[in-house]
């Protein structure tokens, strides 16, 4: 296991360190944040009775060889729950936050469905170590991106399938954190939380579901202009003429945003 206290070269040096609490609030303020806009719902975030998830217990998660700091931290976490659709709610472009309290991590674990959530890093040297967990999973092997927690210092380092992740300043080979070698860029989770909910909060990423639970996420930050951005500037006008942010109404918004989404069903993303 990495040594927490150890300089970090993906940070300037900076020496980070593990606090589950900032690690609970940042993952509630921004699933809070997002049920605030026209897609998830506020009763979809779901937080832990008093003794934790009753399934996230060391026995039930043994297959997965996590540690016990990972099953503390899962078990105290707060979740996005969308059983109408197989990998829940998106969180970022193609990015599915990963809920460890439903199938298949009830009790007892499906081994099978849980260890399809483990990403294949290629060869057993790269497997994901034991205190690092996915918090959330791509939505294919092209699209999206897994990004995997390390709970020695609360960072958060992103995978893709498709290799698009180019790794950043390298690890020593001896040094435990090498693993993030065969990764893209680690980032502090609260920060990386930040920059996104700014991103939605601002609209330059727009994301709601359609009548059938289908995510669907845009932004109007492609360069060149294209007919994704004219759509996603669409849809910016169609919430802020529902008030967004300060006078939001919201099932007017949604309702409204339905019936944009069936009037461009032909259409192609």
């Amino acid at each position: 296991m990495a040594n927490p206290n150890a300089p970090d070269p993906r940070f300037d040096g900076r020496i980070l360190a593990y606090d589950p609490e900032a690690i609970r609030t940042a993952l509630s303020s921004y699933y809070t944040a997002l049920s605030k806009l026209p897609y998830i719902e506020e009763s979809d975030v779901i937080h832990p009775p008093s003794g934790g998830w009753p399934n996230i217990t060391t026995s039930n998660f043994s297959p997965l060889g996590k540690d016990e700091v990972v099953i503390q931290l899962l078990k105290q976490l707060p979740y996005l729950r969308n059983p109408s659709k197989e990998k829940g709610y998106a969180i970022s472009f193609g990015t599915f936050a990963i809920d460890y309290s439903a199938a298949p991590f009830t009790e007892p674990l499906d081994v099978k469905g849980a260890k399809d959530l483990s990403s294949d890093l290629y060869w057993p040297e790269e497997n994901i170590r034991s205190w690092v967990v996915p918090l959330t999973i791509s939505e294919d092997n092209v699209w999206g991106t897994w990004w995997l927690l390390d709970t020695t210092d609360g960072t958060v380092t992103e995978w893709a399938h498709n290799d698009s992740t180019e790794p950043e300043e390298v690890y020593e080979p001896e040094d435990p954190r090498a693993w993030r070698n065969t990764c893209g860029e680690t980032r502090v989770l609260e920060e990386l939380l930040t920059e996104w909910r700014a991103k939605f909060e601002s609209l330059h990423w727009v994301a709601f579901s359609d009548p059938t639970g289908r995510e669907k996420v845009w932004n109007d930050e492609d360069f060149p202009r294209d007919r994704d951005t004219e759509q996603c500037e669409q849809l910016q006008k169609i919430i802020r003429d529902h008030g967004w942010p300060n006078d939001f109404r919201r099932r007017e918004c949604k309702e409204a945003l339905w019936a944009w989404d069936e009037e461009h069903q032909d259409d192609s993303f």
